[in-house]
Formats: C-alpha cells, sequence, structure tokens
C-alpha cells in the first residue's frame, strides 16, 4: 500500500505554497493535480515522478469525481508516496472528504495537508481585510454550488459579517436575488476578484444592485472570489500587490535547461503572471503534455528567453504546444 498526501497548494502564488507541501511535491512518486492547480509546482518535482492531470472543468469534466475516486484506489494500491495536489486549502470546497471515504474504505493511509484558501489569500492582495473592527465580527465561506432547495440567512451573515462566495460569477445573478429578497440592502459593498494571487489578477468593487452589471462589462470568469460586507468599502484602489512592478504582465521563460524554481519566483515576487517551457531534445519530455494542456488556454506578452543556447529551431517547438 502507498501513501496518498492531500496538498492544498494555495490560491496561486507559488510562494503561498507551504513547506510541507513543498518537501512533499519534491519527493512523491506520482502527482494527481487540478486544472486550478498551477502547473508551475510540477517544476518542484523528481525526475521519475509521474504527472497525471484531473483537471476538471466545468461541465466538462476531463475526469469525473469517481474516476479520480477510482484512480487513487489503482494507485494507493502500490508501494508509492502520492500526492493529490488541490488549489487552495483542500478540505475548503475541495471535495478531500468524498476522496478520503475512498481511501478509508480499502484501509488506505493518508494525510491532509492545508493549504491557504481563496477567499483570505485574494482578499489580501487585494487590500481587502476579511474581519475589521468596524466592519466585521465574522467571516462565512459560501460555495455557490449549493444543493437545490439550500437557503442561506444572508441578511443575518451580512450583519456585521463578510461573506466570501467561492466560484460565485456562474451564479451571481442567483445570489444577487437571493441577497435582495432577504432586504439586504443594495448598497452594500461588493468586491469581485479574478485569478487572485496570481498577475492576472483583476479586482472590481461594486454593490449589490450594480454586481450582475460589473462582472458582465468586465467579462469576470470563474476562478473568482466574491466578498460581500462592508470591509469591502475599506480598499482604497490597487494595493500592495497590484502595486509591484510587473504585476499584470505575463513572461513566458524559456530554456533549453531545466529551469530553477528559485528563477520562477525571482519574476512572481515581482507581481509577474508566469509560465515555463523547456525547450530542446534534452528537454523533460513529462511536461509536453502538461505544457500543451496549459498553453492552449493563455497568451502572454512577452516570451523571455533565459539563454543564448534558444535556437530558431528550439522556438519552433513552442509552436507545437
Amino acid at each position: 500500500m502507498g501513501k496518498v498526501y492531500f496538498v492544498g497548494a494555495g490560491s496561486g502564488d507559488p510562494e503561498l505554497l507551504t513547506l510541507k507541501g513543498k518537501r512533499l511535491l519534491e519527493t512523491a512518486d506520482v502527482i494527481i493535480y487540478d486544472r486550478l492547480v498551477h502547473p508551475i509546482f510540477l517544476h518542484l518535482a523528481k525526475e521519475e515522478a509521474r504527472f497525471i492531470f484531473s483537471g476538471k472543468y466545468p461541465k466538462n469534466h476531463v475526469l469525473k469525481q469517481k474516476n479520480i475516486n477510482e484512480l487513487l484506489k489503482e494507485e494507493c494500491r502500490k508501494d508509492q508516496l502520492i500526492v493529490r495536489l488541490k488549489g487552495g486549502d483542500p478540505s475548503i470546497f475541495g471535495r478531500v472528504g468524498e476522496e478520503i471515504a475512498v481511501l478509508r474504505e480499502q484501509g488506505a493511509v493518508y494525510e491532509v495537508v492545508p493549504g491557504i484558501t481563496a477567499a483570505s489569500a485574494a482578499s489580501s492582495y487585494s487590500g481587502i481585510s476579511l474581519t475589521h473592527r468596524e466592519h466585521s465580527s465574522k467571516v462565512t465561506f459560501v460555495t455557490a454550488h449549493r444543493k437545490q432547495g439550500e437557503q442561506l440567512d444572508f441578511k443575518g451573515l451580512t450583519e456585521k459579517g463578510t461573506v466570501c462566495l467561492y466560484m460565485g460569477v456562474e451564479y451571481a445573478a442567483e445570489t444577487q436575488q437571493k441577497l435582495m429578497e432577504q432586504n439586504v440592502s443594495a448598497e452594500l459593498p461588493v468586491a469581485i476578484i479574478e485569478w487572485g494571487t496570481m498577475g492576472r489578477q483583476r479586482t472590481f468593487t461594486t454593490n449589490i444592485l450594480q454586481m450582475i452589471d460589473c462582472i458582465a462589462q468586465n467579462q469576470v470568469k470563474n476562478p473568482s472570489m466574491i466578498v460581500v460586507g462592508n470591509v469591502v468599502s475599506e480598499r482604497k484602489g490597487p494595493d500592495w500587490f497590484e502595486q509591484k512592478p510587473l504585476f499584470g504582465k505575463r513572461l513566458l521563460l524559456v530554456d533549453t535547461k531545466k529551469i530553477c524554481f528559485e528563477t520562477i519566483l525571482e519574476y512572481t515576487e515581482q507581481g509577474a503572471d508566469v509560465y515555463v517551457v523547456q525547450v530542446g531534445e534534452e528537454r523533460d519530455r513529462r511536461f509536453d503534455e502538461v505544457d500543451r494542456q496549459y498553453l492552449k488556454d493563455y497568451t502572454f506578452d512577452e516570451v523571455v528567453y533565459l539563454s543564448k543556447q534558444v535556437t530558431e529551431i528550439n522556438k519552433k517547438h513552442l509552436q507545437y504546444l
């Protein structure tokens, strides 16, 4: 029997990964990772490690949950260290309970390594404190994907409190309706944070009444965090993260050699949104599929060639990803 570690990768900024999470990624035999996990973390893996993409897209699951459960059971039957890498914190809307139940059934050994959840990470990187002596003495984490008929006391939760809606953009109109039906003030401040803690982060402040228009006008997509409460009024424009010198820049780093994780952090620490690709015959071919999967969804402002060894032939490799 192997052992499974459910590791929270945090909310996107690579430096929000815990030290324990980093150690486990460096020693894992198998890494099963989700779509919202930045593939940058795979560059911490040892050369022998296998990567399995379980990335679930809304209404278009690459692996459905039952298939992921079976995959965990199958991999756990082997004598190996398995990291199940999830975005944010595995135990906060990460369906970790269902996967743990499967492992318990077959007597498998597991551990859960918490991560920094999107609510605290995205709000902090937008200059919003979820609690505030003047505005909020309680915080509620809510998923927009609630069971049919499930009701929340939004009126009570927003009185001297903050509500954090995970992946809430798709159901924003429904949420707005519920808030208004419960006589929550239409002027109550709202922050909508897209891709929190990453260089592509966008933060919009509005109120409940104008929330839907704001989302539509700015074409906001998931993953996004919606923060509802008077704490949002404390945001006074772009804050510390959004003022970093490379914030908003999307950079693709390219080299013929393995790109050191510390090199990646030199750019992300300045606020850049970074991805890396190794090219050439000596490249780590495990990343060919990882790169194709990632690059089909994103564009970049600039390609940074880290060495003179990146030839025209190497550059053509990028066109096939």
